[in-house]
């Protein structure tokens, strides 16, 4: 337990000086660190002998958006709209993710293709990468803090609604959410994390750190709210990854916490959802500034 306690200190430290003291450039390698570690670590649960492959299509992947959209460019120049789109397949894949995982034992199958695989890991990782850099250029210009809390505020959902369900369940968990995905999951936990992630929610909105994705109240509550239910299944898919792969621990870059993945599953749901949400309710994802 000491050395789970003493890893999150670490990292939340970390996480604060990467978002409010390091600039775009900065922010942009850290972001694609996590996205490759993410893919390093992937290899295993898509059942590949070698992690090497994925991590070639993961680079490959990530240098071919960048081509297509440079992130430097997001300060001077803002974010290309079409990017919105491609952020946007995020959320009818996550769709898709809770069919899997409600289906789950019972629809395996898509599994035992390669191809699909590497589909599946790479909408789960590349959506969110680009969300990452979206939300943190957001206003750079104007001010970097600006996306910085930005950033913070749509992680806080997830770490509230993780935080809010630990506690509740512990304390009056009794009916399993998924036990063949995920054993220790409770219903209790879930609307007890949900609450508390409201909550931070509300918070956030109060001091503004929602910048201009709390501009629409429709779009900000229906952004805010599905991320924290779709950060829900971006965490029982890769549960249910390791259990198609036999695998417990995506791994062990961070001690007493397991890997990358462990850490991340739930925000590559989230930021990709929320930003799509938004667009979607907005009406700003199919507006093309002249």
């Amino acid at each position: 337990m000491g050395v789970r306690i003493a890893t999150g200190i670490v990292l939340i430290a970390l996480v604060v000086a990467w978002l409010f003291f390091a600039d775009f450039a900065i922010f942009t390698m850290g972001a694609l660190f996590m996205y490759m570690v993410g893919a390093y670590e992937m290899g295993p649960l898509l059942k590949f002998k070698s992690r090497i492959p994925f991590v070639v299509i993961a680079a490959i992947a990530a240098t071919a958006m960048f081509a297509l959209a440079p992130p430097g460019a997001y300060i001077e120049d803002g974010v290309p709209y079409y990017m919105r789109y491609f952020v946007a397949i995020a959320l009818p894949f996550w769709c898709v993710a809770v069919v899997l995982v409600k289906q789950y034992p019972h629809m395996t199958k898509w599994h035992d293709n390669v191809v699909v695989n590497c589909i599946v890991a790479l909408l789960m990782l590349l959506p969110f990468l680009q969300g990452l850099l979206i939300l943190r250029s957001t206003s750079f210009a104007t001010d970097p803090h600006i996306g910085a809390f930005l950033v913070i505020s749509v992680m806080a959902l997830v770490w509230a609604a993780d935080s809010g369900a630990y506690f509740t369940g512990r304390a009056v968990g009794k009916t399993p959410l998924m036990p063949e995905v995920s054993p220790k999951k409770t219903r209790e936990g879930l609307y007890g994390g949900i609450v508390f992630a409201i909550v931070v929610m509300y918070l956030a909105k109060h001091f503004h750190y929602f910048s201009v994705y709390g501009e629409d109240e429709l779009a900000w509550l229906v952004a805010a709210f599905g991320a924290v239910i779709f950060s829900v299944f971006g965490d029982l898919m890769e549960s249910v990854l390791k259990r198609l792969a036999g695998i417990k621990d995506s791994g062990k870059i961070f001690p007493g916490h397991g890997g990358m993945l462990d850490r991340i599953d739930s925000q590559l749901a989230a930021i990709p959802t929320f930003l799509s949400l938004y667009w979607l309710v907005s009406g700003e994802l199919f507006h093309v500034a002249s």
